[in-house]
């Protein structure tokens, strides 16, 4: 028998119910779970695609909003062969779909079943962890005041993911500039919502450029069709490619800016960064002090 791994996950968190609720219960409790669960990973932009021939099942993944992205699969298999060990990390390396696995009976004679995980950041892996380039505000000239530092106690804490970023305090609608030459490898602009909950975490609207020493810059929260890019394009310092605003996770507009890389797909680095200006330049920023 061969169990489609996403319902044989949910089942398993479920199974403790049992011999409590009915067997009603449980599946209408299965099914809200479910729903819920597929709703948030179709709102990321990432999808599992299983295609079968035969006896062989194939899983890809695909990208919506980038080319450049991160995966760690993990897998539990009976009487199951692999064509990769597992687990593995790989990098997209400029693809918005491709094959992660493909999986079969050992044994054709018995039951035969997988169960999988996976795990993604956008962003691909380098082999350092330094970030030695100058960059330039994110935003078009003027004096901006720091709504949320690195390390800051909203959403930049320690394990956020966000720890060097900087949230810069702007009107929705204000040109967002590359910070640093590179390439556009994601954008995002259809989502239309957004608000101080977590919930709202997989529906900002971004652009991601990867920088030549194999950086990326995320430049967030930016307003409904607010690209000004499209991926593949390459970027001057400077150069207008979006429109602030309020969409993800954000209890007010602001720019949210950071330079990062993924170290497999379940860990984004976010890295220190220095700001050049026509009036300093600056390594440090402090909530309510404007650069």
């Amino acid at each position: 028998m061969n169990i489609d791994p996403g319902n044989y996950d949910r089942t398993a968190m479920l199974a403790g119910i049992a011999g409590r609720k009915s067997c009603a219960m449980i599946a209408a409790l299965l099914i809200l779970f479910s729903r819920g669960l597929e709703g948030a990973e179709e709102n990321t932009g990432f999808h599992i695609v299983k295609e079968r021939d035969g006896d062989t099942v194939t899983l890809s993944i695909k990208s919506d909003y980038a080319c450049e992205f991160t995966v760690t699969f993990e897998a539990t298999l009976k009487n199951t062969t692999a064509s990769r060990p597992v687990p593995f990390t790989v990098d997209a390396a400029g693809r918005s779909s491709f094959e992660l696995i493909r999986l079969w009976p050992t044994n054709k004679g018995l039951a035969w079943r997988y169960d999988y995980k996976y795990y993604r950041q956008v962003g691909g892996r380098r082999s350092t962890t330094t970030n030695e380039a100058d960059y330039a505000m994110p935003l078009t000239p003027g004096r901006y005041v720091v709504m949320q530092g690195p390390r800051g106690s909203y959403s930049h804490f320690a394990g956020s993911g966000s720890e060097n970023a900087v949230d810069w305090t702007c009107p929705i609608g204000t040109v967002v500039c590359a910070a640093r030459e590179g390439r556009v490898v994601g954008v995002r602009q259809d989502s239309t919502v957004g608000g101080p909950d977590r919930k709202f975490r997989p529906f900002a609207n971004y652009v991601i450029i990867k920088h030549a020493d194999g950086t990326f810059a995320d430049y967030v929260h930016l307003k409904p069709e607010g690209a000004l890019v499209k991926i593949g394009d390459e970027v001057k310092v400077g150069q207008p490619i979006g429109l602030s605003g309020q969409t993800g996770f954000t209890s007010a507009p602001h720019l949210h800016f950071s330079v990062f890389q993924a170290i497999d797909g379940k860990t984004k680095l976010t890295l220190p960064f220095r700001v050049k200006t026509d009036h300093g330049t600056f390594t440090e920023f402090i909530r309510g002090r404007a650069y």
